[in-house]
């Protein structure tokens, strides 16, 4: 009799061994996701970053500052949501809007879900992946044998392809644009909702000023030994007796004074919609070289900033 033999492999380890035999997302898929997921980041950067400068200062006509303060509280919260986002997404579904569009997973080294550790400490590790655009973390792809970056050695996790289907790619991408364009339309009706409580406020920095209160001479670049530095306004929509308070700030100016001091206030009674300016006297000594600002507030509320540079 001729002896035969055969394997058979119990069911519930089938699926495991499927997983595990899914090939490793290349960095192409990897920069398609972190481009999708970008887009998320935009929408929700200009909606903090309008809503911040409204209340902590820095805005201005083009939309916000990104220097000072205002910069540093924006970054900081615009790290924790995106960190948020990253780890909640691949710790309960092992994928993020951008993953879906790339069609890859996070999942452990034999195709499972992952932890919420290992989601915490893969997303953390984003910080040292992140550096100079993510090279860190593409070295690491191209160099590992299973195409990780760091972030996955620390989590003991890996990124695979899987089959999304088209409906599902179609959809993350739409979800993604829809979140970057809500947004940017947010932040900007947002910043806009003080200008129709306030009334519209134009002011320009400038060497000089007109008997007329129009600027001459318009420039946010002066020299340490500039005499004055003029801010004229123009404000229409505002009940006669309104406060128009100039709030003027060093920013970073090294050594010369702490970043981000007052240096002077200043403010108006307004009779009505009417033109004026500001004056900042320069002392005995040279303006000190670095970065400035000047905040206008009406009636204590914050309207917009106006930043300024001293150079040689």
């Amino acid at each position: 009799m001729e002896n035969t033999s055969e394997t058979v492999l119990p069911r519930a380890t089938a699926p495991a061994i499927e997983r595990h035999l899914s090939s490793p997302a290349s960095l192409g898929d990897r920069l398609l996701a972190q481009v999708v997921d970008g887009l998320v980041a935009l929408g929700i950067f200009v909606l903090l970053g309008l809503t911040l400068a409204g209340k902590f200062g820095g805005l201005t006509d083009q939309g916000f500052e990104l220097t000072g303060m205002p910069a540093l509280i924006l970054i900081g919260v615009l790290l924790s949501v995106m960190l948020v986002y990253f780890i909640l997404l691949e710790a309960f579904f092992g994928t993020t809007l951008g993953k879906l569009v790339a069609e890859i997973q996070v999942a452990t080294p034999d195709g499972g879900r992952i932890s919420m550790r290992a989601a915490i400490i893969r997303n953390l590790m984003r910080l040292i992946d992140g550096i100079g655009l993510y090279l860190v973390g593409a070295f690491s792809v191209i160099l590992t044998s299973r195409s990780v970056r760091l972030g996955d050695m620390a989590a003991g996790t890996v990124v695979l392809r899987r089959e999304m289907g088209r409906v599902v790619r179609a959809g993350a991408l739409l979800a993604a644009l829809l979140l970057a364009l809500g947004g940017v339309w947010g932040g900007v009706a947002l910043r806009e909702a003080p200008a129709t409580t306030a009334g519209p406020i134009s002011a320009t920095l400038a060497l000089d000023v007109s008997p007329n209160h129009e600027p001459i001479n318009p420039t946010t670049t002066f020299s340490p030994d500039a005499p004055v530095i003029h801010l004229t306004f123009r404000v229409s929509q505002v009940q006669p007796g309104s406060r128009l308070q100039a709030v003027w700030n060093a920013v970073n100016v090294g050594a010369a004074t702490p970043a981000n001091s007052q240096l002077a206030e200043s403010s108006v009674v307004l009779p009505g919609p009417a033109p004026g300016n500001f004056r900042f006297r320069r002392g005995p000594e040279p303006w000190p070289v670095g970065e400035y600002k000047v905040d206008l507030y009406l009636n204590d509320q914050f309207v917009l900033s106006r930043p300024y540079k001293i150079t040689r």
